[in-house]
Parts: C-alpha cells; structure tokens; sequence
C-alpha cells in the first residue's frame, strides 16, 4: 500500500495502534466543518445554504405547527417555515387537522469554500478541508488515483465522471434506490454494518445532493487481534449539467458525512466544460451492483481495509521457531 504525501501502512490508519494483541484507536476531529442549522445573521455570509428533505409528516391528534417543529427541527420557531413549505394545505398555521400530510425540509449551513482552498481542473473544481493532502491511496488491488487526507484517519476518494443516463435514471428515482441499497446491506453485510442512514439535499442552485452513511464494524480476531474496530463512512453524489461526482470519507469519529456534505455544496462545473474521463479520477475496484451508473462504496470499503489490515497482521507475525534440520543447516 502507498499514497503520495508519504503515508505508510501504519501511518494511513494514524491512530491504530497494535498493542498486546489489542487495537486501539486515536484520531481527530472535523468540528470546523459541522453542519449547522442556525447561523448569526453577521456569519451567514460565510456559508452556503442547501436544504435538507425530510419527507412527508402524517399529523397526528394534538399536533400543532409548534411541536411538529420543535420534534423534527429541533426548535419550535421554525413552524412558520413548515406553514410556507406547506401553503397548499395550510391556511392558517394556528390550524391543522388529523391526518394532513405535510413535506418537512429544513435550512442546512455549510461551511463556503474560500481562496483557492481544494482542487481545480479546467472542468470542475470543490473545497476540501484546510491542511488536508491530495494523493493516491491503495492497498492490495484496491485503490482511488484521487484521494483527500487529513491530519487523522478521514480520508475521502473521489471519483469523477462524464455524466451517463444510467446514473441520471438512477438518482431520478432515488426513493427506489434508497431501499435497494438497503436491501443490498442486509442481503451482502448483516451483522458487518449498521447505522445506514439517508440524506437529502438541495443546492442554492437547484442541485440535489445524494447522501447516505453507515458504520462498518471491522473484526479484529480476523486478523489476530482483540476487539472491533467502528469505521464511520459516507457516500456522496451529485451531478452537474455534464459531470457526475461521488465522494466516499472514511474515518473512525463520527461525522464523515459534514465532510462530505461540504465538498459536495462547493462542486461547480464550469461553462463549456468538456469531457472529464480523460482525468482518470477513478476508484478501483467499482464492483456492479443494483444500482446502475452509481459506484458501489460496500465492496471497496471492505476490500480495501481487509487488505489493510492483513497486511498489518502479516508485518505483525511472529517468526515461525525453525525446526532442528534449520537450525543445524543454518537456515
């Protein structure tokens, strides 16, 4: 395994530490890249505003605007806004019934890319982090010829291409996509990776931004080791007039996916953007799945770090003892 930047085999997993047989681990934050949802009007300029759906809402018997805010939004002073999102079935927001259905979507800020923080191509360009490296990371067969890497165990492969119909079909029906990729969870990783979760976003300028994350448990009596190692990862896709963008961040706290959020608000395409495949950003092995024109992050994720960690437990090996033909041949 290599990647530019001179990250080795213990040092991409920065933090793994092998001690007596056991696996611990350390590694940082991405706490200035959070998602927030409310943002000092003195601040907003420094963030861009998509809007997250949350799907439909049944109202229920004693519900009221206030508390279907303060339930879904976190705040009941945001029960005007479900009032406007909802103007067709809502009158009067002091008045709602039993049984309406109402459409939730709620303000999300993210961080703005700012100067020339992250990567530009005649074509295309998006932020990634302050501090972070661009390089190549590969172990066994398996490896992304653009990869983003902090300070820590975050990373984020990228892969970039010419928009195909297959993916445009794909995410037109992203209801559908959602439950065969849970379909496909259960099927393949039952027992292996929890915690899958979707979100839903819309750009300022009309793009919608596909989401979804899950925790993928690594067992280290597999490789010779005590205990299980929780990998936090998190997909993204979105597509421009010509490109297609897909964006896997792996890391071992919690919150990957502000990330990967992130990098996708700030993808813009140029005007006059040409063909992008001459690039090569491409992620290998792109295992096929249900999920037509849209890579398959499953497959990689646990092939990649399967090669990892046996390479690991193969550096970590004890000597075999030489037998006593060995030792008196001086083998």
């Amino acid at each position: 395994m290599r990647l530019f930047q001179g990250k080795t085999v213990m040092g991409i997993l920065c933090g793994l530490l092998v001690l007596s047989g056991s696996m611990v681990v350390q590694a940082g934050g991405n706490s200035s890249y959070k998602t927030r949802y409310d943002v000092p009007p003195e601040e907003q300029d420094n963030y861009t505003v998509v809007t997250q759906d949350l799907g439909a809402y049944e109202v229920c018997a004693g519900d009221s605007l206030w508390s279907i805010s303060e339930k879904l939004l976190g705040d009941s002073c945001y029960y005007l806004q479900i009032a406007e999102q909802n103007a067709d079935v809502i009158a009067n927001p002091d008045i709602i019934y039993p049984q309406m259905h109402l459409q939730i979507k709620q303000k999300v800020y993210v961080r703005k890319r700012t100067g020339v923080n992250g990567m530009k191509t005649p074509e295309y360009r998006f932020g990634m982090p302050d501090g972070w490296s661009v390089g190549i990371l590969e172990s066994g067969g398996n490896y992304a010829t653009c990869s983003l890497s902090g300070d820590g165990m975050e990373d984020v492969i990228c892969m970039i291409r010419d928009k195909e119909q297959a993916g445009v079909l794909t995410l037109s029906d992203w209801e559908n996509s959602r439950q065969k990729i849970q379909n496909y969870v259960e099927r393949n990783y039952a027992g292996q990776i929890s915690d899958l979760t979707f979100y839903d976003y819309q750009s300022e300028d009309g793009r919608n931004l596909y989401l979804f994350s899950y925790t993928n448990t690594i067992d280290g009596e597999k490789y010779g080791y005590r205990g299980e190692m929780d990998l936090y990862v998190c997909h993204g896709i979105c597509q421009t007039e010509h490109i297609q963008a897909e964006f896997t961040g792996f890391d071992t706290e919690e919150g990957i996916e502000d990330i990967i959020l992130y990098i996708l608000a700030s993808f813009e395409e140029f005007p006059g953007a040409d063909s992008v495949n001459d690039y090569n950003v491409a992620i290998v092995p792109s295992e096929p799945w249900e999920l037509a024109g849209i890579h398959n992050p499953f497959v990689w994720i646990d092939q990649y770090f399967d090669a990892v960690f046996s390479e690991i437990a193969q550096k970590n090996k004890p000597a075999q003892e030489k037998t006593a033909k060995e030792r008196i041949l001086g083998r």
